[in-house]
């Protein structure tokens, strides 16, 4: 049986999808795979080149963008492999993570999905463990009481960039960037497919809460390296409208976790805290 099926998203990323697959060649072994591609409408060339230059891929063609969730799901409707990959575009191995992590999977059956380390280009590392945020994690953020913890209870309970993603983390959600998780599991999610109530921007973090939701763990492994270069289909002048975006994103999800006079709560301290972030950078910038 073909054991993993890797799922990239291309939209109007051809050289940097290129690479990724490129990466893919030649660092995965000792895998059975297939590469699906899912061309989400790009305009940039027509996605049949990705054929001519990889004749081994299995292309899906969508006539319209339907976002990360969509474009996902359209490629784990046509995967065959035991179990799916999710990676970026802008990506690249560093080492054979992929094994690693499936390997990692079929070993530890309290696990439903593994991340990777991520890293930029110029080798440091990315944030991209984390918790499902609170009440209780913004405000240690805000007033940092948790600096009075010692360090390792620190980590375990803030992640984010309190956590130096050197060492094994069990973790709320990561980013989509790279999940792998057992085919299985999607006929067990509500709506048998990836949730799609967002468009793009913290659908990670949606599809990692139903998978807690069906009681499996989600773990990092840091000995599974994979370089990301980051927002790299995102161009600059759509940057606020994308950060922006996704905070509010953010906070509708949170009505999963306080859905009455609560998240009135968090959602006051929560866009004060983004917003002024989001405004203080702007206004370093110029």
């Amino acid at each position: 049986m073909l054991q993993l099926s890797i799922i990239i998203i291309n939209y109007n990323t051809f050289q940097l999808t290129c690479n990724c697959i490129a990466s893919i060649l030649q660092k995965l072994q000792d895998v059975s795979y297939e590469i699906i591609l899912v061309d989400n409408a790009s305009t940039e060339c027509n996605p049949d080149v990705f054929v001519e230059k990889f004749p081994f891929i299995k292309l899906v063609k969508s006539d319209v963008n339907t976002g990360f969730t969509g474009g996902n799901n359209m490629g784990v409707a046509a995967a065959g492999g035991e179990y799916l990959l999710l990676l970026n575009s802008d990506t690249e191995l560093i080492n054979n993570a992929p094994k690693i992590c499936l390997d990692y999977l079929q070993q530890h059956k309290e696990a439903g999905m593994v991340t990777c380390q991520l890293l930029y280009p110029d080798g440091k590392i990315q944030y991209n463990c984390r918790r499902f945020r609170s009440i209780g994690w913004e405000l240690l953020e805000v007033f940092p009481l948790y600096k009075l913890l010692p360090k390792t209870k620190r980590e375990a309970l803030m992640l984010h960039h309190y956590f130096d993603h050197q060492s094994f983390a069990n973790c709320d959600w990561v980013w989509g960037a790279f999940m792998l998780f057992p085919k299985s599991i999607i006929a067990q999610l509500p709506k048998q497919k990836l949730s799609d109530d967002f468009f793009m921007y913290c659908e990670d973090v949606l599809w990692c809460w139903d998978f807690k939701q069906l009681g499996y763990n989600i773990h990092f492994l840091p000995e599974a390296k994979v370089m990301h270069v980051h927002k790299g289909s995102v161009s600059k002048d759509k940057w606020i409208h994308i950060r922006t975006t996704s905070i509010r994103n953010h906070a509708a999800f949170m009505k999963k976790f306080y859905p009455n006079w609560k998240w009135y709560l968090f959602a006051a301290i929560y866009f004060t805290k983004q917003y002024a972030a989001l405004w203080l950078g702007r206004l370093l910038k110029r």
